[in-house]
């Protein structure tokens, strides 16, 4: 891919989640090892992560004013309707001075207007259109985008239904990390990682908390991320039921070292978070967020428990007494943990950025 012909600037459109934002960056970090030489800019919305990942890993971000359309209040699409001309006109200068030689939305509400405005300007400029769908069901802005892109990168099989097949390539979830493969998780000491994203999930804190009172004489250890406004709550809940030999952080910087503690994860189950349990192999339990855009965290949760990679807890299904005997029979059961642990492996695709790159190129 050395040829001076071959594409040299990327776009980089959409955002919000971290999921989103770190697979943009694995993308770009990948287009960039491939063409040294290259450009590389994104565009994403005020309020989402992007405004502090893309900067912190040394890209330029441009920041759209833009809001949600789907599942939100009268006012909220009303508003979002107001300022999408806006949105629509500072995209196409975006894309008029850039010249992108490709443009790849990685979803979020920020990726529509740019990748719509980039497959227009096609014919004339001899952009590449693709977008990247992380999850097992398609949101609502790739499904709309889906009908015009060049090309479709599904991190699922499952996700490939919703577009044109012709379009479609498989390439797994990219992410931007430096975790390695773990050796299966020790039997003792049992520890619990929980965690909930960089803000916590206070549905996922409450159900640890109801379950301490019966796991605190199980020699069970705690590596728990709390996220900020969480923090004391919790922390007063290890202390009230007297349990040692446990982490309370408001937010973890090194996973790696939490994961090859760990016996087995609690956490939720967004893409990028499914793809570093694969990385590493590590049993999970999954709570999915119930408030997920078309549930796509429980559909993608329940694809791996459907071959034994994985448990499903749905939020607040069960008492903290049902829920501390799911952790202990799993404790009191490590060939099952291993077992889950080689399953969840193949999950985990170490060539998603380059395949999609790839693509990208041949689009």
């Amino acid at each position: 891919m050395s040829d001076q012909k071959k594409p040299k600037k990327l776009l980089v459109a959409g955002g919000g989640t971290g999921g989103h934002v770190l697979a943009g960056i694995a993308i770009a970090d990948e287009w960039r090892q491939e063409f040294p030489n290259s450009k590389i800019m994104f565009v994403g919305s005020e309020q989402g992560l992007e405004s502090r990942l893309v900067p912190k890993h040394g890209y330029p971000l441009v920041k759209l004013k833009i809001g949600a359309l789907n599942r939100v209040s009268l006012k909220t699409r009303l508003l979002t309707m107001f300022k999408l001309p806006f949105s629509f006109l500072k995209a196409l200068w975006v894309l008029i001075k850039f010249r992108p030689n490709a443009v790849i939305g990685v979803g979020g509400y920020a990726s529509g207007p740019v990748v719509m405005l980039a497959r227009f300007l096609a014919p004339l400029f001899g952009i590449k259109t693709a977008i990247l769908e992380q999850n097992s069901v398609a949101g609502f802005t790739n499904r709309m985008l889906g009908k015009w892109v060049h090309q479709v990168f599904c991190a699922f099989e499952d996700g490939a239904s919703t577009f044109t097949r012709s379009k479609v390539v498989i390439t797994g979830n990219p992410i931007r990390s430096h975790l390695k493969k773990l050796p299966p998780s020790k039997d003792e000491p049992f520890t619990l990682f929980i965690f909930g994203g960089s803000q916590g999930a206070l549905g996922i804190n409450t159900m640890i908390m109801d379950a301490l009172p019966f796991l605190k004489k199980e020699n069970v250890e705690f590596i728990h991320q709390t996220g900020v406004n969480d923090y004391e709550r919790v922390k007063s809940a290890y202390e009230r039921e007297g349990i040692t030999g446990v982490r309370v952080e408001k937010f973890i910087d090194d996973m790696a070292s939490c994961y090859e503690k760990s016996s087995l994860v609690i956490c939720r189950a967004g893409a990028s978070t499914l793809s570093e349990l694969a990385s590493v192999g590590r049993a999970a339990i999954f709570i999915p967020l119930p408030t997920a855009a078309d549930n796509h965290q429980e559909k993608n949760a329940r694809i791996f428990e459907k071959i034994g990679a994985a448990i499903v807890v749905p939020q607040g299904s069960l008492t903290g007494s049902q829920f501390a005997e799911k952790i202990l029979s799993l404790k009191n059961d490590h060939q099952r943990i291993h077992s889950i642990e080689e399953k969840v492996r193949p999950f985990y695709r170490g060539d998603s950025a380059e395949l999609i790159v790839k693509g990208l190129v041949r689009a």
